[in-house]
């Protein structure tokens, strides 16, 4: 009976898990738990069911950057939208225990509302108010 040694040279799977750990980590703001603090000039907006908070959110106009943190167990988003109706910014669903960050590149000073979008959560009263100046 002859026994092999184990290669000490790395498979293509391992390879390619390593590359894809650190494409996460490069990447930021995917998960994570939902309590990290803000990156530097972000506004950090907690979700939960069925709220936003701090509900009612001042920004300066222009790149504006949010982390959204959700602490709750359901997936949340968040739409922007002006007081016509036209959506300005969207971040796709941010699973419960999760966070990521949310950039609307040329924000222009006005008004908003900020709402999650999964059916039934805006009329639970899942909104709030931007302003940017």
């Amino acid at each position: 009976m002859v026994l092999q040694r184990p290669s000490a040279r790395p498979t293509l799977l391992s390879v390619a898990f390593v590359a894809a750990l650190i494409a996460g980590a490069a990447c930021g703001g995917g998960s994570g738990g939902g309590s990290g603090a803000a990156p530097a000039g972000a506004t950090k907006v907690t979700m939960t069911e069925f709220k936003y908070e701090p509900s009612s959110l001042d920004v300066k106009a222009g790149k504006v950057t949010f982390l959204l943190a959700d602490s709750g167990s359901q997936g949340h988003d968040m739409v922007i939208s002006d007081s016509s109706g036209k959506v300005v910014g969207k971040r796709a669903l941010v699973q419960g225990g999760n966070s990521t960050e949310f950039t609307v590149d040329n924000l222009p000073a006005g008004t908003y509302t900020f709402y999650c979008d999964v059916p039934g959560h805006r009329a639970a009263g899942m909104q709030g108010t931007l302003t940017a100046s």
